[in-house]
Order: structure tokens, then C-alpha cells, then sequence
């Protein structure tokens, strides 16, 4: 059997699209056509209805897709694992995840990580709170949300809490809030990774029931270092990461709220396909990430 051509069967079961599989595999889209013709007369049975210029799998193709991938699995380990023989531990990791945690980790933990394991290339993929959970161009994501995926491991790594803060020209104009239910009456910077639609902030307080709040305001981001930038130009209260705004309390740039008793908590996920073939990589980095984690 033709390997690279079930590597090619592969992407193009995901893509749809004889011209997006030429280009990943840098092949005119004739040969592509005509390597998958050939697995097919190989297995003899037809992969794919051709529509015009679009395809997509026969019921045969789609029982195929799932031994693919496990041959395209094990190929891969079997490359690595005498890579590993060679040289030690190597490849290329694609990491998505959202850019303040990209950032965190060029600044924090990639650098010790590299130096240990040169030879594991990573590749950081920057997202979308909307985009976490697609698989198309990474490996493994990193997600402060628990991703209930079908067929996909969410293994938590560790807590992050989130407090309310406030820039000093923004108390200034509208008051310092009291109590909890006050964020009622005042500008609140919404839909910061938020996976839906975000008209309320349930709080949590060390010694007091949980409370739901509306919040609501003139602007709002699905970007949390633009929170940041928000809520220190003084539009508004942001609910934000503690480990992220430190160095703009201590600067005086922003004001911590309530004393830091109400608050979010949230745990920090790496996910992944499950693979009993998972490369020596995957578990290097996840293990890497969360030493790294539960000693910051």
C-alpha cells in the first residue's frame, strides 16, 4: 500500500478539496487525482464521490478514514521512535491557543523548555476563543475553558482566577463600586473569552454564596489583552486575569475592586486527540507545561 497516498487520503477526507490537498502536499492536482485513483484500485473500492469540483467520502471512505489515521499514527511513531534511537526526542509541535497565553509562555516557559529539548519545534497558533476546539491546523490547544469534545481529552493543568479591576480615572468619574451588585450600574467590559453571548458575570467570595450579576457597556472584546488596554483607558470594569494585570497594579495603572473577594475561577486545559500511539513530544510538552504551571 501506497503510504503517502493514505497521508494524502487523509487530508483530503478533511479538507474536501483537491486544490487546498495539492498545495499542503506541494503536487499538481492531477497527480493528487491520480495517487488517490490508485489507492482505490489498490483497496478496490471508490473513497470518493466526484461532484463537479467537489468531493466527498462514499460510506467506504469514511470506515477507511478511521484506519488511516490509525496507519498514519503508527507510521508516525515508528519514525519517531527511531528518530528518538538517533537523536532523542524531536518533530514539530503545533500549539493553538489564545494570544495572552502565547505570549505567557514565549516570555515564562519556552525558553527553559527549548533549552532542554532543542530539537522539538513549536509552532504557536494564536485563536479565537470561537476557534478552540478545531483541530484543522494544530496538534494540541491550550484553553482557559473545559472543552467538552467528542473524542477529545481535556486534561487540566492548573487554576487561574479572575478579579474585577478598574483604572483610576475611571473611579474617578463614576464612583468606586461597594458591593457586588453595584457592577449593575456601571460600565463592564464584556465577551472577553467568552464562548457565548456574555449578559451576566457570576462572582464567587471567599465566605459568601455565589452571586449572578448583569453586566453590560459600551465596549466590548473577545481578546483579553485587549480587556487590558480597555479597562486601563478607563472605559470600564474588566474582570481579569490576576497573574496577568500584577505589574499594572503595583504601577498604580489599575485598581483591584472589592478587596479581591469576589472573583472567577478558572482552570487552565491542554486537549488532544486521544492516540494510543501519542508521540513522545505530546507528553514531553503537556508534562513540561504542567511542572512548569504548578510551580509558578
Amino acid at each position: 500500500m501506497d503510504t503517502e497516498a493514505v497521508k494524502m487520503f487523509s487530508v483530503l477526507a478533511t479538507k474536501l478539496s483537491y486544490t487546498e490537498t495539492a498545495k499542503i502536499f506541494d503536487i499538481s492536482q492531477p497527480t493528487l487525482s491520480r495517487r488517490i485513483q490508485a489507492l482505490e484500485d489498490s483497496l478496490g473500492v471508490r473513497l470518493f464521490h466526484r461532484l463537479g469540483r467537489s468531493v466527498r467520502l462514499t460510506p467506504q471512505g469514511e470506515a477507511f478514514l478511521r484506519s488511516a489515521e490509525e496507519i498514519n499514527a503508527l507510521i508516525a511513531h515508528s519514525l519517531e521512535q527511531l528518530h528518538i534511537a538517533k537523536k532523542g526526542v524531536s518533530g514539530q509541535l503545533k500549539i493553538g491557543c489564545l494570544h495572552p497565553m502565547a505570549r505567557f509562555m514565549v516570555r515564562h516557559f519556552l525558553p527553559n523548555f527549548h533549552a532542554k529539548y532543542p530539537d522539538i519545534a513549536i509552532y504557536l497558533h494564536t485563536l479565537a476563543p470561537s476557534d478552540l476546539g478545531s483541530f484543522e491546523d494544530v496538534d494540541l490547544m491550550i484553553t482557559p475553558f473545559d472543552m467538552q469534545i467528542e473524542n477529545v481529552v481535556s486534561r487540566p493543568i492548573d487554576h487561574y482566577r479572575r478579579n474585577c479591576y478598574a483604572a483610576p480615572s475611571y473611579l474617578a468619574k463614576k464612583g468606586t463600586p461597594q458591593f457586588v451588585r453595584d457592577l449593575e450600574l456601571h460600565h463592564c467590559i464584556t465577551q472577553t473569552n467568552a464562548l457565548t453571548n456574555e449578559r451576566t458575570w457570576k462572582l464567587h467570595h471567599t465566605k459568601q454564596p455565589s452571586v449572578q450579576v448583569n453586566v453590560q457597556g459600551p465596549l466590548m472584546t473577545n481578546s483579553m489583552d485587549i480587556a487590558i488596554d480597555m479597562t486601563k483607558a478607563g472605559f470600564g470594569i474588566g474582570l481579569l486575569p490576576d497573574d496577568q494585570v500584577f505589574q499594572e497594579v503595583a504601577n498604580g495603572e489599575l485598581v483591584l475592586l472589592f478587596n479581591g473577594e469576589w472573583y472567577v475561577d478558572g482552570m487552565i486545559h491542554v486537549i488532544y486527540k486521544p492516540n494510543a500511539l501519542t508521540p513522545e513530544r505530546y507528553r514531553i510538552f503537556i508534562e513540561e507545561f504542567e511542572r512548569f504551571n504548578r510551580s509558578w
